[in-house]
């Protein structure tokens, strides 16, 4: 009893964090409900300080240099800190395969280290204006904002699916009120703005990761673990790695050669801003209001028609209005950026892998793409004698590259079933069928079963359907049910033991 009352005398957040400790009469629905709301509110306003942090000093806005060193130290600030982060998450991504035992934790201790020992150099830079302190600065800033990069991809991986889902688009939402302490402190009081966010969000980042696992995670196998190379994922997940190579690269492109002025301090705020709110009004129609689970693929197949329609749209639109060309090139590196954070996730616990690894790699591929998007518009630039040569340009690299990626998204697969079998009869596809009629499945249930033995994961069958992930671990289930199996394998063992006896018997005179 008394451990009773003192439980009820925790706040909401603890007690959730302690939950595991007591039994589950103590931890009521009312409190637990109450913990959950907690939870989302920590961890959106966490999230949210750390998305207004790294919109002014990280992924090529370069605000932070131009208005608070000054524009003749700029490149002393910018490609430090974006190489910093895109080295680091490749790091983490060979460590995580190869010392899993290091590297598969939330780095919030290095976090803490690397941004105040970023701000200390940084300190200095000002007192003694030696640039090679801004460098070294930048460097650890990069690297720093990268664990808080895996650290809130942990965070956000402890709550349910729809759970994590709702932390994002508020997180998204709630940057309007961090981005405020840019519009107070002035573009003098930039600097100060950006470390009151930087100490927010690891202060918010400590309470989020102390909160319980709500999703069952599966084992990590060793040999999935060394199989876990950068060759081996790409092949495995080519199709989303290109779309997401095509919209970094693409973005910067769209933005920095459809508007050739100088944005003013508060319209580089409105257009960061603008691309949050607008991610995160779709996300919340698409993943809260309509439960449709937004794939990479899914995604780019949405954004091809946007891109291409704003940048052929953009001769006609006024000079003061294009600006939102801009706009949509940064909405779409925003979009993109979050749907691959929850994408990562749900790769993770489908195949039982590191998240660290999973999401690590995934990152390295997405910003080291806009850097390269942010050469190739510098140079579409610097060798166009005209912004209508820009334009031309321009338009081939849009066209071409979404087009060749769009091909490779539609395109009917090498491995198809069909294609490996003499005469295209599919012996296995017979096999299912036959199954399917004699267990009583239903027809979405055997198109689940027959790409399900031709070797196809949940995601790939989620894609190839039209259908959410969820609704296929659904059919899976009762697939499962139906045919008094407990694995993948014993649906294979059991459809080529089926297929081997309809070979004999069609072999028979």
């Amino acid at each position: 009893m008394d451990q009773v009352k003192y439980a009820r005398s925790l706040p909401a957040w603890q007690l959730c964090a302690m939950g595991n400790a007591f039994s589950p009469t103590i931890a009521t629905g009312g409190a637990m409900a109450n913990a959950k709301k907690t939870q989302l509110f920590l961890v959106a306003v966490g999230f949210a300080c750390f998305l207004a942090m790294n919109s002014f000093s990280l992924w090529g806005f370069a605000f932070l240099p131009q208005f608070a060193f000054g524009e003749n130290v700029q490149s002393g600030w910018s490609a430090p800190v974006s190489l910093g982060n895109i080295a680091a998450f490749f790091a983490f991504a060979v460590g995580s395969a190869r010392l899993p035992k290091l590297f598969d934790r939330a780095p919030f201790f290095e976090a803490v280290l690397l941004v105040a020992a970023g701000t200390i150099f940084l300190l200095g830079f000002f007192v003694t204006s030696q640039t090679v302190l801004l460098t070294v600065s930048a460097m650890l800033v990069g690297v720093g904002t990268t664990c808080c990069f895996i650290c809130w991809e942990t965070a956000l991986s402890l709550s349910e699916p729809q759970e994590t889902r709702k932390q994002i688009v508020w997180g998204s939402t709630l940057s309007l009120a961090p981005f405020g302490l840019f519009f107070v402190f002035g573009q003098t009081g930039l600097l100060l703005a950006e470390s009151v966010l930087a100490l927010c969000n690891l202060v918010l980042l400590h309470f989020a990761l102390r909160f319980p696992r709500a999703r069952a995670v599966g084992p990590r196998k060793a040999a999935d673990a060394a199989r876990e190379t950068l060759p081996t994922v790409c092949r495995r997940f080519w199709k989303p790695l290109l779309c997401i190579v095509m919209v970094g690269v693409i973005s910067p492109v769209i933005g920095q050669t459809t508007f050739s002025g100088n944005l003013a301090f508060a319209e580089n705020c409105a257009v960061v801003l603008s691309a949050n709110l607008l991610s995160a009004a779709i996300l919340a129609v698409a993943w809260l209001a309509l439960g449709k689970d937004a794939s990479i693929s899914k995604t780019y197949v949405v954004l091809f028609p946007v891109f291409i329609t704003a940048f052929l749209a953009f001769p006609f639109i006024e000079e003061h209005y294009r600006i939102v060309v801009s706009l949509v090139g940064s909405f779409g590196f925003t979009l993109f950026s979050i749907v691959m954070m929850v994408s990562c996730i749900d790769i993770a616990y489908e195949r039982g892998s590191s998240l660290v690894f999973t999401y690590a790699l995934f990152a390295g591929i997405t910003y080291s793409s806009r850097l390269i998007g942010q050469e190739v518009a510098a140079m579409i630039v610097r060798n166009s004698p005209s912004q209508e040569m820009q334009i031309v340009m321009s338009a081939f690299v849009l066209l071409y590259g979404c087009s060749l990626a769009m091909f490779a998204l539609v395109r009917k697969g090498t491995t198809d079933p069909s294609n490996d079998v003499p005469g295209g009869i599919d012996v296995l596809r017979q096999a299912c069928e036959q199954l399917s009629r004699e267990r009583g499945l239903s027809a979405r249930q055997a198109e689940v079963l027959d790409l399900l033995v031709h070797g196809y994961d949940v995601p790939s069958i989620a894609e190839k359907l039209f259908i959410s992930e969820n609704t296929v671990r659904t059919h899976t289930k009762k697939v499962y049910a139906l045919l008094d199996v407990h694995s993948k394998r014993e649906i294979v063992d059991l459809v080529n033991a089926r297929s081997a006896t309809s070979g004999k018997a069609g072999d028979a005179p």
